[in-house]
């Protein structure tokens, strides 16, 4: 099946476009009313459930590195899709009980399902490319780039009016029904991937057999439930995660040689920065959530928007006002000269840091919950943000990134999603600290969101420095005639 609108791709590439627009829709779906579903589902305290999202959100990603590889390795991409769909819908299944045990077996689940799913389908586009370096991957990549928008645009939106009108578990059952119609979907498509020949090596061997597969799965599953179960103890895992990465990057350093180790450090700087833009970005499923549950008026033109529905505004943003920039920046920004990387990134950081002084100036004021506007506002600013900053960090790696370790090298890069979600989670334990009776109810927020809202000036602030820096140096390199 081949709409118009694909006949420019190759075959397969509408099965993985509405493959992973019905994923999405399933995880972020789910990631929008997560919060507020567990809190009623299962009687889980704020902190409980932030620390859950947090822990979930955080090895979603993190499993990232185990689908993929088993997918390399025997498994094969279409059949890791499939399975990584069919383990997040089995997931959501299990949600649908009141059990605590049934809540942390649904979050194995979906996390593992998730890992399965994400990198498979990033990079299952390129892969029905003959040639590597085929001029229409970009354009490719660009369209599937819009399917990964609709579904996170569109879940949070009807999952807010469902909840709100059926209950969760009318909700749960559509997360579950779209997530398998793309399975189905991918299923019966024909896809033919240009991948390497398998070799003959044991893991191939091994993951070409169901039975092992199973079992493989098997543990992992058990593994990921006694990390939810006892996820208070979820820090020792992460110090283990961050330090084994920190002591395999560093083995990479050391066989690098000398402009190898430069890129890499450059690379080391893309991700701390990375890092630390989505553990401000990530808010959005935790304390901005909860900030929108209690303490925002939802009234927008006589309609009274659930507040997961808000989550909606990001992807919005982007489908809208990404082409945009792009062609405001081509045709008027960089038409005589180019915009340096560093530059650009610090305007991602100023916007977030005004997007959370914005939310500040929207919890100050006499009344008790402050204005849509204002909210509206907020989101628009950091989601312009998100379009100046993700872009220059996926293209620095591409383009700093040793040939012999590009693919490790993404792999760090999407790792610092797992990075700030956990640090994300930490730092939205601190919305919800008990504030003192005499007090407003907003104004614990506006000290919340003002302090979030220094980090990323500073960073912009130290970022333009350090591009005056580097410019004045060259500079001078150039008069001395180096």
């Amino acid at each position: 099946m081949t709409f118009n609108v694909f006949k420019k791709y190759p075959q397969g590439f509408s099965a993985l476009f509405y493959t992973q627009a019905c994923f999405n829709f399933g995880f972020y779906g789910l990631k929008s009313i997560f919060i507020l579903y567990v809190i009623t589902q299962f009687d889980l305290s704020e902190k409980e459930a932030i620390s859950l999202f947090a822990s979930l959100m955080a090895l979603s990603y993190a499993t990232s590195i185990i689908g993929g590889w088993v997918a390399d390795n025997g498994l094969g991409t279409k059949n890791a899709i499939i399975l990584g769909g069919v383990l997040q819908a089995a997931g959501i299944s299990f949600l649908m009980s009141t059990s605590q045990e049934f809540c942390f077996i649904a979050l194995a689940l979906i996390s593992l399902g998730s890992g399965f799913f994400k990198p498979t389908l990033s990079t299952s586009v390129g892969m029905l490319f003959e040639n590597p370096k085929d001029s229409q991957k970009d354009k490719a990549y660009s369209t599937f780039y819009l399917a990964m928008n609709l579904g996170s645009f569109i879940a949070p939106l009807l999952c807010g009016f469902i909840s709100k009108a059926y209950g969760g578990y009318y909700n749960s059952l559509l997360l579950i029904i779209v997530t398998l119609a793309g399975g189905v979907y991918l299923f019966y498509e024909k896809i033919y991937f240009k991948q390497r020949k398998e070799d003959a090596s044991l893991a191939n061997m091994m993951f070409s057999h169901p039975a092992f597969v199973g079992g493989f799965i098997a543990i992992l599953l058990l593994f990921l439930y006694l990390i939810f179960k006892y996820h208070s103890s979820f820090n020792h895992l992460m110090s283990v995660i961050i330090l084994g990465s920190i002591l395999y990057f560093s083995r990479i350093f050391y066989l690098s040689d000398a402009r190898e180790k430069k890129d890499l450090l450059s690379i080391l700087f893309y991700i701390l920065l990375f890092t630390i833009f989505c553990s401000l970005f990530e808010q959005a499923g935790s304390s901005l959530m909860l900030f929108f549950d209690k303490a925002v008026d939802r009234q927008i033109l006589g309609v009274e928007f659930p507040a997961a529905a808000l989550l909606s505004l990001g992807p919005i943003f982007v489908l809208m006002f990404g082409p945009l920039l792009i062609l405001f920046s081509e045709k008027i920004l960089e038409k005589n000269r180019k915009i340096d990387g560093l530059i650009k990134l610090g305007i991602g950081f100023l916007l977030t840091g005004l997007s959370f002084l914005i939310l500040a100036v929207s919890s100050s004021g006499d009344n008790d919950l402050a204005s849509p506007y204002w909210i509206i506002g907020a989101i628009f600013l950091q989601t312009i943000g998100e379009l100046w900053i993700v872009p220059i960090g996926f293209s620095n790696i591409s383009k700093l990134s040793p040939p012999r370790f590009r693919s490790l090298m993404m792999s760090f890069w999407l790792m610092a999603i797992a990075y700030g979600h956990y640090f994300g989670g930490f730092i939205a334990q601190f919305s919800i600290e008990d504030t003192l009776p005499n007090e407003p109810s907003l104004t614990h927020y506006q000290m919340f969101f003002l302090s979030l809202s220094i980090v990323p000036c500073f960073i912009a602030v130290f970022l333009f420095f350090y591009y005056y820096i580097k410019q004045h140096l060259n500079l001078k390199k150039v008069d001395v005639g180096i």
